[in-house]
C-alpha cells in the first residue's frame, strides 16, 4: 500500500497524466486536423514544465523533503495551466456577440512584440480559442484540461501533506527523525 503512494509513484501517475494528455493532443492535431489555439499551446507549455520537474524528481530521487521540495514547485506550472484552462473554458461559454474576433497567430505575436505583450493579448483570446471541436462525455478539450491539471495539484498536495492524511500510509522516514 505505501509503494502506491510514494512520492515517487506519484510523480509517475502525474507524468502518465501528462504523457497521456499530450500525447492525446497531438494525436488529435497531427491525425485529425485539430489545431491548437494560443491559449492550448499555453497549457502544453504548462505540461511540459510539470513533466520537466517530474522527471527530475525522479532521477534525482531525494528524501523526502527533497521530493516535498520539488512537489511544492509543480503546483506552479500545475496551477498556471489550470488557470489558462479554465480561462478558455471560460471563452467557449460567452455568447458569439462578446467573443474577440480571430487575432494574429501566436507565431507573429512572438516575432513582434515582448512577451508581456503577447501574454495580454493571448489572454484576452480570440475566436479560434472559443471553438469546440472535439467533445467526449460532453465535456471539450479545455475541460478536460482543466481536469487533468486538477490531479495534477491534488498529486503535488499529496507528497506535500502526506503525513497529515489520515487514510494514507506514513512516511517511516519522517517518523524517525
Amino acid at each position: 500500500m505505501k509503494l502506491f503512494f510514494s512520492p515517487k509513484a506519484l510523480f509517475i501517475y502525474g507524468l502518465l497524466l501528462v504523457l497521456g494528455g499530450m500525447g492525446f493532443a497531438i494525436y488529435m492535431q497531427f491525425f485529425h486536423g485539430l489545431e491548437p489555439c494560443s491559449l492550448c499551446i499555453f497549457q502544453r507549455l504548462a505540461y511540459v514544465a510539470y513533466a520537466f520537474i517530474a522527471v527530475v524528481a525522479l532521477i534525482h530521487h531525494p528524501k523526502t523533503w527533497g521530493m516535498r521540495i520539488y512537489a511544492f514547485i509543480s503546483v506552479f506550472p500545475s496551477v498556471a495551466g489550470l488557470i489558462v484552462a479554465l480561462r478558455q473554458v471560460w471563452i467557449q461559454s460567452l455568447p458569439a456577440d462578446q467573443i474577440a474576433g480571430c487575432g494574429p497567430g501566436l507565431n507573429f505575436l512572438l516575432q513582434e512584440f515582448m512577451m508581456s505583450k503577447v501574454i495580454q493579448l493571448v489572454w484576452a483570446g480570440s475566436s479560434d480559442c472559443a471553438i469546440v471541436t472535439w467533445r467526449f462525455l460532453t465535456l471539450s478539450m479545455a475541460v478536460w484540461s482543466a481536469i487533468l491539471f486538477a490531479l495534477l495539484i491534488l498529486l503535488s498536495l499529496i507528497i506535500l501533506f502526506k503525513d497529515k492524511l489520515p487514510y494514507l500510509p506514513k512516511d517511516d522516514k519522517l517518523i524517525q527523525k
